[in-house]
């Protein structure tokens, strides 16, 4: 079930135009429901899911392989020589 408040021309109006297309002001309100839903990109899509396919052509474990390979150089050249910290 939805409710929506609408001025009353605008109402009028809505039923009007859905009248002269031969279909009930429900019938319009679901056709532009779906039409809107239907713009929208990959609505069925959870935020996760939408990261793990903008990560799709990404070699994530090379980017933290690389990642962990600087920290250890950044880690040895301080023990090398302390004062740089």
């Amino acid at each position: 079930m939805l409710s929506v408040r609408l001025p009353e021309s605008d109402l009028r109006r809505f039923k009007s135009v859905a009248a002269t297309r031969g279909v009930s002001l429900q019938e319009a309100v679901h056709e532009a429901l779906e039409f809107w839903a239907a713009q929208i990109p990959n609505p069925g899509l959870e935020p996760l899911d939408r990261l793990q396919a903008s990560l799709a052509d990404v070699d994530v474990e090379q980017l933290m392989l690389d990642d962990r390979s600087a920290e250890l150089a950044h880690d040895a050249a301080l023990l090398e020589n302390p004062r740089e910290r």
